[in-house]
């Protein structure tokens, strides 16, 4: 790896969690939001449009275009996916640790 791929990889890492951050950050408000509204199809397809093209955007503008940041900003992304994933799934109800034996 050249020293000059080690510094986008570098810079890009930390913008694709940015990204991440808002594309599932997104998600979960539009999901959220859905419970109150008539017309849920169209307004889940709007967030989707809105996140992918910003996200789409976001991720060519940081990596100019080269696969080397755009695979960066992928792994970003899916470091975010997983933090969000982890912190926001439901919790179980009565459950203690070591209350299964």
């Amino acid at each position: 790896m050249i020293p000059g791929d080690l510094q986008q990889v570098l810079y890009c890492l930390p913008a694709g969690m940015v990204i991440g951050s808002f594309h599932f950050g997104g998600l979960w408000l539009t999901i959220h939001r859905l419970t109150g509204e008539r017309s849920r199809g169209v307004m889940f397809a709007a967030g989707f449009v809105l996140r992918s093209f910003v996200t789409l955007t976001a991720v060519f503008m940081v990596s100019g275009g080269e696969w080397i940041g755009m695979t960066a900003c992928l792994a970003g992304i899916l470091i975010m996916r997983k933090i969000c994933i982890f912190n926001l799934r439901p919790k179980a109800i009565g459950y203690t640790k070591g209350s299964l034996r």
